[in-house]
């Protein structure tokens, strides 16, 4: 019944296979930069940015304005002048000006000649664009960074998973094989409960494992943006560690690299540009303005009358716009644009001492964890052969039931330990790719 149960199980898992697309570490990131939302936003972002560049460039172009207007006077106003039409006369006279209804248009082109702060707006708008493009880098490092991250502890988790089955299969082997000995009086009822025990706790693990993977592997379909419903396989089957010496590797660092710290440079060039731009509104500004404009003035509504005139005016002006005072305003906008130049420059070489912290921090991790998974690779290999070999002699009846049981437990203890460790690596290596500013560069060349 069991195998029967086993085989059914299988046999329903096929179509989640059939239907699991692979997917290696760089097809997760590739995928995550189409699909995750935060690198979505971050797009819409730099292209923004450029449409505000596009705009800015727009206000140095002619500026050309129409314009309609159409009156109807239903009672013109009254106005009252001296009766100049009898010498001498203290009366006044009551008259009208003007029409009932007044039609005009007009349209008008202004173009600036001279504006000594354009180039300098224009300037910042790009530094803008270059914000929202390292901005997006940044956006896309973060989640190629979670992404290495969960995808490795998922990878790991596997393994993990897949020796766990292998001891938990050779433990029920054992435990069969215990009862078999017991039935026929060559083995006591603590031997059987032993191996029971150790059975059940191997169980557990084997379905703690399962949630953990299951969880694990949820996380890494967040992070890409994948619907958590789609089955998706790990083709990865371990980082690549290259054979690059460990001390090329960690000597191999430039600060320019940092996304984070290329941003913080382009805050220092914005307010540079800020303060460039105050001290160029000192200077003056020139504009040039054509009017052209026409309007017709009737007692009825007839303006397609050809007969009745229509009257036309134009006008050519140009416009010197001269600062003389501001009441200190842009003195003061320019002092703040060079104390915050100055808080730039302390946060810039700060920025620096802390990632050259971080990176030795990660450089001491990397080293700490290749000699450890050493270690444990060679732990792992002996308890191993001890575990097989007390096999063996449990078999043999040279060996007692706490013999077998130790042996194991001292086998999935230092695969624990191996794969933890491994993990680490795994992980170790990210940070001190990230700390580079190289990780983007370093998946992609995997």
């Amino acid at each position: 019944m069991k195998k029967k149960s086993f085989v059914l199980a299988a046999l329903c898992a096929l179509p989640l296979l059939a239907f699991s697309e692979g997917f290696s570490l760089k097809q997760c990131i590739d995928y995550a930069n189409k699909a995750n939302g935060n690198i979505v936003n971050a797009n819409y972002d730099v292209e923004i940015a450029g449409r505000k560049v596009k705009e800015q460039i727009g206000t140095i172009l002619p500026q050309i304005d129409g314009s309609a207007s159409y009156t109807d006077n239903v009672l013109l106003a009254t106005q009252l002048i001296p009766n100049f039409l009898v010498a001498g006369s203290t009366d006044m006279l009551k008259v009208q000006f003007g029409t009932q209804y007044n039609l005009g248009g007009s349209v008008q082109l202004t173009q600036k000649l001279f504006d000594p702060t354009f180039p300098l707006v224009l300037k910042a708008s790009k530094l803008s664009e270059t914000q929202a493009q390292q901005s997006l880098k940044m956006t896309k490092e973060q989640s190629a960074y979670s992404i290495s991250v969960t995808y490795f502890q998922t990878l790991v988790i596997g393994k993990q998973l897949s020796t766990l089955r292998s001891t938990l299969n050779t433990s029920a082997k054992q435990l069969t094989s215990t009862e078999l000995r017991f039935q026929n009086g060559m083995a006591k009822q603590i031997d059987v409960d032993k191996i029971r025990v150790s059975f059940n706790n191997l169980k557990s693990q084997v379905q703690q494992s399962e949630l953990n993977y299951a969880q694990s592997l949820s996380n890494l379909k967040n992070y890409m943006g994948m619907p958590v419903s789609t089955g998706i396989a790990l083709t990865d089957t371990v980082m690549k560690i290259d054979n690059q010496s460990l001390e090329a590797l960690l000597t191999d660092f430039n600060v320019e690299n940092r996304t984070d710290y290329q941003l913080q440079k382009i805050a220092m060039k914005a307010f540079e540009a800020d303060k460039d731009r105050n001290k160029a509104g000192y200077l003056p500004t020139l504009n040039f303005t054509a009017n052209l404009a026409s309007s017709a003035q009737r007692k009825t509504i007839n303006f397609l009358d050809s007969s009745e005139p229509w009257f036309t005016s134009s006008a050519l002006i140009f416009s010197l716009r001269v600062p003389i005072f501001d009441g200190l305003q842009r003195q003061q906008r320019i002092a703040q644009a060079n104390l915050n130049i100055e808080k730039s420059k302390v946060k810039l070489e700060q920025s620096k001492q802390t990632i050259q912290v971080d990176l030795s921090n990660f450089e001491n991790q990397y080293r700490t964890a290749v000699n450890n998974i050493m270690n444990e690779k060679d732990n792992l290999a002996l308890s191993e052969s001890v575990y097989k070999n007390t096999q063996l002699q449990y078999q043999q009846g040279m060996a007692t039931s706490l013999d077998l049981v130790q042996a194991e437990n001292s086998y999935n203890e230092s695969t624990n330990n191996y794969y933890a460790k491994l993990l680490n690596l795994y992980i170790a290596r990210i940070n001190l790719e990230q700390g580079k500013g190289n990780l983007l560069n370093y998946i992609n060349n995997k």
